[in-house]
């Protein structure tokens, strides 16, 4: 059998053999034809080599693309000469310097050393995350939440305090690093503002019937 004519039903089955798509009856045909033709035992031999190399083969780089893409949908604004990024590391180390003391001893205006060393912890976490932002700019819009909600819930206990008696103004002013933090964070994450009250009144329009 050396006509092509002849042999391509064969070839065929070898293709289907190395994407393992043969009968048991179809391998033994096809054993019985190559071990009697030359052309086909050659044409499979070929096509096993290239269905080898194409099976295995070594895996390309893929380059990551996720700084890129977290720039490009929210650019952190670095300012001129990075001022922001210099502004936030020293408003981090500076939030460190006031907070370990109350993590690592227990020390806060009289606070049992229980709370003490749990404000300390929010404190230096705080902190941590101020270094880290101005590390990886590109990640400050996603660490907003975490840094706005801290720093507000900071401002609204300190009004309450002071409007109670409960603390000095001058003892509270230590919580202005916190909201410098949270204003720095802000500007580096492209100063976002809420879409809620635009969402609200654009629903309203949509509801107004002439």
């Amino acid at each position: 059998m050396t006509h092509k004519a002849d042999c391509s039903p064969f070839q065929i089955l070898i293709s289907a053999q190395l994407d393992g798509e043969t009968s048991r009856a179809e391998d033994a045909a096809l054993q019985t034809h190559t071990q009697e033709c030359a052309d086909c035992m050659a044409f499979l031999t070929q096509l096993s080599v290239q269905h080898r190399r194409l099976r295995v083969h070594t895996v390309e780089t893929t380059p990551d693309m996720a700084m890129a893409v977290l720039a490009k949908a929210h650019p952190p604004r670095l300012g001129r000469r990075g001022w922001i990024r210099q502004a936030l590391v020293t408003v981090g180390v500076t939030e460190l310097v006031l907070s370990l003391p109350a993590l690592l001893f227990g020390e806060d205006a009289n606070a049992p050393v229980h709370i003490a060393r749990h404000v300390g912890s929010l404190g230096v976490a705080l902190g941590i995350a101020l270094v880290y932002a101005a590390w990886r700019p590109t990640r400050a819009y996603g660490m907003m939440p975490f840094v706005a909600a801290l720093g507000l819930c900071i401002v609204v206990s300190s009004v309450l305090d002071i409007a109670t008696g409960r603390a000095a103004v001058l003892s509270e002013s230590t919580h202005l690093v916190e909201l410098g933090g949270m204003f720095l964070v802000w500007l580096l994450a492209g100063s976002p503002r809420p879409r809620i009250p635009f969402l609200f009144f654009s629903s309203a329009t949509h509801r107004v019937k002439p």
